[in-house]
């Protein structure tokens, strides 16, 4: 069986590919190597690429797509049913990574601690009575994550673990908002179910995403919804870029309606580094590496190698994403 890969995995994920199946990779980095290569594959192992109607096209013997990862918004899952492709991903795998982060994120915000690292880089030797004075004139002073309201918007596996630790952790009142999981489930963890966004935007102190990109969430927080947060409240999001309107969110952040905010995520990634948003001083920004950990990668890489082996091997899959597509096989 042949297998395409084109991007980086854990080591020990792409060692049990190659004893398992012939590893297809591009001979170079252009398009034109990528659509080439795909061209007797069975399998594909797609961590941040897109795989469309035109990668499809180049690959008429394909049979599975295993999404490195959760999101979908990479693939095009319509387009791979209608071909009775089976696209898969691993779900929970990276949740604790994405968690621990979406948590790093409220403390260096509450701190000011990237505000707090610029300074003391640019302090002169020797003067430990400035630290006081300092503290005023670049407004280092933070606030206690202790019992802060938290809105989550998306209570599955990662906004379920992140209201679990920050219940555990910082005693803090914990809301959510998601459709799809009913009240007794959010009180399994400690949140309270809240019916509409609106609602829940007034009352908290930070709001953090863990929702997939879809039509329905696209711009969900936006200009209207930032107005109705708290002046001084925090924005953010380790989900996917496009769930919060960046210009709004400049906007918001501009006015100092938003006190800060904290993004994994981009509309467009890696954004233009001359993007007012990405620097301005009151915004933390990381390159998309929410699930980047060691444990992490391990975990999602070897459960997704050993999904397309065992597929391509006649195993039923675990987490079919499309699994109307079983029925035609």
């Amino acid at each position: 069986m042949k297998v395409f890969l084109s991007e980086v995995i854990h080591p020990a994920a792409e060692a049990l590919l190659e004893n398992s199946a012939e590893v297809i990779r591009p001979r170079n980095h252009s398009r034109e190597a990528l659509l080439e290569a795909l061209k007797d594959v069975e399998g594909m192992i797609a961590r941040k690429i897109y795989v469309g109607p035109e990668e499809m096209d180049h690959a008429p013997r394909l049979k599975i797509i295993g999404r490195h990862g959760v999101g979908l918004d990479s693939v095009d899952l319509e387009e791979a049913t209608r071909r009775g492709v089976l696209v898969i991903n691993t779900p929970g795998a990276n949740r604790e990574s994405v968690a621990e982060l979406a948590v790093a994120f409220m403390l260096s915000l509450a701190r000011r601690i990237p505000q707090a690292q610029s300074v003391m880089q640019a302090l002169p030797k020797g003067d430990v009575g400035q630290f006081s004075a300092l503290l005023k004139r670049y407004n280092l002073t933070g606030i206690d994550l202790e019992g802060k309201s938290l809105g989550i918007i998306g209570t599955g596996r990662i906004g379920s673990t992140v209201a679990k630790k920050c219940l555990a952790a910082f005693d803090m009142k914990v809301q959510g908002y998601d459709p799809y999981v009913s009240s007794s489930v959010m009180e399994s963890f400690g949140a309270k179910k809240i019916e509409k966004l609106e609602d829940m935007l007034p009352s908290i102190d930070f709001l953090t995403t863990h929702c997939p990109l879809t039509q329905e969430t696209k711009g969900m927080v936006g200009k209207k919804e930032l107005a109705m947060m708290r002046k001084g409240a925090y924005v953010i999001n380790t989900a996917r870029g496009g769930i919060v309107d960046e210009k709004a969110l400049y906007e918001a952040l501009e006015s100092g309606h938003i006190a800060g905010a904290a993004l994994d995520v981009f509309e467009i990634e890696p954004p233009d580094p001359a993007d007012p948003l990405l620097n301005h001083p009151n915004l933390l920004a990381t390159p998309h590496y929410a699930g980047t950990t060691e444990e992490s990668l391990y975990r999602v890489g070897i459960v997704m190698v050993e999904e397309v082996i065992n597929f391509l091997q006649g195993k039923p899959p675990r987490y079919p994403v499309n699994p109307e597509v079983l029925d035609k096989i």
